[in-house]
């Protein structure tokens, strides 16, 4: 039995309905491709500028003079000279 032109039509009907869609998956497929490569471009982009970022911090701290460097050698000074003044009053005390 051959089948009506009634379901001809809907078999045609059908398939240009399942082209329409693969193709539709296909052009959706390939933007998030496209998406994708630019996130990768991107990320690749930030990482970069990350180590840059890190390079000049590390050279700023070779650079710069570090507050607790500059506590640390302050106390030192601040404990030298006391020691000289207990000197000096040791002496005056002797005269």
């Amino acid at each position: 039995m051959k089948p009506s032109v009634f379901e001809r039509h809907m078999q045609t009907g059908i398939q240009v309905l399942l082209v329409a869609l693969i193709i539709w998956a296909g052009t959706q497929l390939v933007k998030l491709g496209q998406q994708s490569v630019v996130l990768e471009e991107r990320l690749t982009t930030q990482g970069l500028m990350l180590q840059e970022l890190r390079q000049e911090l590390k050279s700023w701290g070779d650079t710069y003079y570090r507050a607790t460097d500059a506590r640390r050698e302050l106390d030192q000074i601040e404990t030298r000279i006391d020691n000289l003044n207990s000197r000096v009053s040791a002496l005056e005390g002797g005269l």
